[in-house]
């Protein structure tokens, strides 16, 4: 490219202005909202990454191949295309009254492009990681490997995870938009989410005072990342109004 080192561009520029999202997100977002998941996969990407925007960093992450590790982080970030779809989803499902073509079509390509990171994913550890193990040992860098490895391996299982979520509801979930009402916080335990994806309709939802009782008392953390992924697959985890549902107690005690 005429002298144009893409290279030092995606050290230099690329990563910096990214790593700054995934931590300004943690801090403004999961932390406050305790999204597991995404606070997860932050820190995978912050702590795999970050040793790539400088040289000497990238020395020691390539096992002395600066180029092959950076060419690695920009390949891994080809991954978070599907953000952006998953961000168009969630505006559909917020924004829609009715069925329409265009939410089964964006559906196919969110579910195409989580299929796509497991796939990309199990590449980059099978062909160009899993084949450079000697070399990290060579250099003395067996736990920055080893970081490597748990990195991919790590996105590539929750993006998995999320493709199953998504596909979990079957076909006509996948392809027949449903408006449902948002769900909002329970300032009592945190979130309140779907029971299941893309099934139960508002009334089905519906549960006593005692059958509320019971089950904040029998949620586990396993429950709670369940039903996490679940609303981030509705699109219902980001409802603007969440925020003020967990004021609203206060406010009555006054």
């Amino acid at each position: 490219y005429q002298g144009i080192n893409l290279l030092q561009i995606w050290q230099r520029v690329g990563l910096p202005i990214s790593l700054s999202y995934f931590v300004t997100d943690s801090y403004f977002y999961c932390l406050p909202r305790k999204d597991v998941l995404i606070f997860v996969h932050h820190c995978i990407m912050c702590f795999c990454h970050y040793p790539v925007s400088h040289s000497a960093g990238a020395i020691l992450a390539g096992a002395g191949d600066v180029e092959w590790v950076t060419w690695i982080s920009i390949v891994g970030y080809t991954s978070e295309v599907s953000t952006a779809m998953m961000n168009y989803r969630w505006y559909l499902i917020n924004t829609l009254e009715e069925n329409w073509i265009g939410f089964g079509i964006v559906n196919l390509v969110v579910v195409a492009s989580w299929g796509g990171r497991v796939i990309m994913f199990t590449y980059l550890l099978v062909v160009e990681i899993f084949p450079r193990m000697n070399e990290y040992v060579e250099q003395g860098q067996v736990f920055t490997y080893g970081m490597m490895v748990f990195g991919h391996a790590g996105i590539g299982l929750l993006s998995l995870h999320w493709c199953l979520v998504m596909c979990r509801g079957g076909l006509k979930s996948l392809f027949v938009f449903k408006k449902k009402a948002p769900k909002v916080l329970n300032p009592e335990q945190g979130f309140s989410f779907a029971d299941e994806v893309g099934g139960k309709s508002d009334a089905d939802d519906g549960d006593t005072a005692s059958n509320g009782k019971k089950r904040r008392s029998s949620i586990t953390p396993l429950k709670v990342i369940e039903e996490e992924a679940e609303a981030y697959k509705d699109g219902t985890i980001f409802s603007e109004g969440q925020a003020l549902k967990r004021q609203s107690p206060s406010k009555k005690k006054q």
